[in-house]
């Protein structure tokens, strides 16, 4: 298990020094609490209860400077000045440990978030789909912080722990060495190995449990956020009460697993307050037995509970470590799915494309079974604009969606200028494609920033060009900001249309060779279809286009249609030459106009 959170390590590496100096912290906080507490009990109880046990070297020192009827006094003075000393340097290695330690965490958190967020912009959408939104969004918070708490504090505790303990046992050591009478306090470390059990046991179950919660923790995740994602369809169908009764479900469940990981790691603390116990009780049984005083038995007493508190925070935190291994995998998920659309190792420059396009004998699943196209041998001319038809399902979107390598072909080749797509780099690729949808993404932010999506180096000057272009500048004028005016998520405050010429003043900003309108106008009633269709016939003007629809007015301006029906072409020619010749076709047609 250690090993997996070793591979992890990479993090601390621009923070190394500065973990280090956290752990001399934390070490000399260690040191005075395994070392320090038991020697200021051994020399400070003797002075304060027993004035005959003056350490010689400490009398030595004082009489040299203090007038003999005032040497009680300054021995005691010179003596308990011990606590607070110990105290303070045991407070101040405390401090900084945990201050350093907390800027380690928080970087390496923003180092592993990033890290799985920027796996996720790179994984091909086939892994993307195949997830729950609200789960990847649970492993990048949640379980990138359990990783974090894994990697970062119990590393800390792992190490300050055990030099706590080391530090105890030497004063055992020294104590034995001083009064050999006392080695019999060294057969109760014996039962160190006593709480290995209940560490492992409880571990294990631990790990289990706290998967589970982790698993359980993504799932509410989801359903809040596919909940909050349909509020329309919710209340409009009064669903209120079921999304109600099934969040509670999904929380009074992981309320149940997660109580059990509570209780398997809070139950380990008694028990090995118990085993402490136990042994503090021996050591007071052969004390009395052998006559030890009462600073010999406190000095031991507190050198052995500090042999056994590390023990117990280390066990602590070993079944945290399990906690923090669920996490791991869950994070691991993204972090180690192997990438199967990968950058070539020798790319081919690409250019600014002519728009030629090749789709060579290409079939395409998107699991490995169906195939939702099969044997598409097509060849499309540059500047040629093809519209798509045929029933939902045929293989429209899928055909467009292998262009800019949103999928990867099972068989076959793409190609653009007759470079395979796979061979250049996807950057080359997709500069050389706009994309317009039939529910186009507007994100938080002004109208300006949204519309220089389409080329992020481009002045204001040309952001309005393009939005003119697009017949986007009017209603853009007439709002209280103009294009500086910030848009809600998903483009909230402007109406479909609207929100459909914001993408395609991005297109026309592009400037693109090859334009992909996947049902660009589908979602929009007819009046503001035939508003958007002139703005959509201009963008296509001198470029290579695939126009994906089902509403034939959508594809007027296409000079060839091409006709899919269960992932194959069964019709390529104009209008007139396919309602002659294709039977689908004419099906298709004569259904909508009438």
């Amino acid at each position: 298990m250690l090993r997996q959170f070793f591979e992890y390590a990479r993090y601390l590496k621009p923070v190394v020094k500065l973990f280090i100096a956290a752990l001399a912290a934390g070490a000399l906080a260690a040191a005075a609490s395994g070392f320090g507490f038991p020697v200021m009990i051994a020399k400070v109880f003797p002075v304060v209860f027993d004035n005959t046990q003056i350490p010689p070297e400490i009398h030595d020192i004082i009489a040299r400077t203090v007038a003999p009827e005032h040497m009680h006094v300054a021995v005691l003075v010179a003596v308990c000045s011990l606590l607070p000393l110990i105290f303070a340097i045991r407070g101040i290695g405390s401090f900084f440990n945990v201050y350093w330690i907390s800027i380690v965490s928080m970087k390496v958190l923003e180092e592993i978030r990033l890290d799985a967020f920027s796996r996720l912009q790179t994984l091909p959408l086939s892994f993307i789909d195949r997830q729950k939104r609200g789960d990847l969004i649970s492993r990048l918070l949640n379980d990138a912080a359990g990783v974090q708490s894994g990697l970062v504090v119990a590393a800390n505790d792992i190490i300050k722990q055990p030099l706590t303990l080391l530090a105890a046992l030497g004063f055992l050591v020294y104590q034995v060495f001083v009064n050999p009478h006392t080695a019999i306090v060294l057969l109760n470390l014996g039962l160190i190995a006593l709480a290995v059990w209940p560490i492992r046991f409880f571990g294990r179950r631990i790990m289990k449990k706290a998967k589970l919660a982790q698993e359980e923790l993504g799932n509410i995740t989801a359903a809040a956020q596919e909940n909050l994602a349909a509020q329309r369809e919710i209340r409009s169908y009064g669903m209120q009460e079921q999304q109600v009764g099934l969040f509670l479900g999904l929380i009074q469940r992981f309320f149940q697993i997660n109580l059990r990981t509570v209780k398997y790691r809070h139950f380990l603390v008694p028990v090995l307050e118990i085993v402490t116990a136990l042994g503090l009780g021996i050591l007071l049984v052969k004390g009395n037995e052998m006559g030890m005083t009462k600073a010999e038995f406190t000095a031991l007493a507190a050198a052995l509970f500090m042999c056994y508190d590390p023990l117990k925070r280390l066990g602590v935190t070993l079944t945290n470590l399990k906690s923090a291994y669920a996490s791991l995998e869950r994070i691991n998920y993204i972090l180690k799915e192997p990438d199967t659309m990968p950058e070539p190792s020798d790319p081919v420059p690409l250019g600014r494309a002519s728009g030629r396009l090749d789709y060579d004998h290409v079939s395409f699943s998107y699991d490995g079974t169906r195939h939702v196209l099969n044997g598409i041998d097509i060849h499309i001319r540059p500047g040629e604009v093809v519209g798509l038809v045929g029933p939902s399902g045929a293989g429209k979107t899928t055909f467009a969606s292998l262009l800019p390598r949103f999928y990867d072909v099972s068989s076959g080749a793409v190609l653009v200028d007759g470079v395979d797509v796979r061979a250049a780099t996807l950057h080359d690729v997709r500069k050389n494609i706009a994309f317009v949808s039939q529910h186009p993404v507007l994100f938080h932010g002004t109208i300006m920033e949204n519309i220089r999506l389409g080329r992020q180096d481009a002045t204001d000057e040309e952001v309005i060009a393009s939005a003119r272009s697009a017949s986007a500048d009017e209603f853009i004028m007439g709002m209280p900001e103009g294009y500086q005016t910030v848009l809600g998520d998903g483009g909230s405050g402007l109406s479909g249309g609207q929100r459909q010429r914001v993408a395609i003043a991005r297109a026309f900003l592009k400037d693109a060779p090859i334009l992909i309108l996947d049902e660009a106008t589908a979602s929009l009633d007819a009046e503001s279809e035939a508003q958007i269709q002139h703005e959509l016939d201009r963008l296509v003007e001198g470029r290579t286009a695939l126009i994906v629809a089902h509403r034939f007015s959508s594809i007027r301006v296409a000079t060839r249609i091409l006709v899919f029906e269960d992932g194959r072409i069964v019709g390529d020619g104009t209008h007139e030459q396919l309602y002659a010749s294709c039977p689908l076709y004419r099906e298709l047609y004569d259904r909508q106009s009438l």
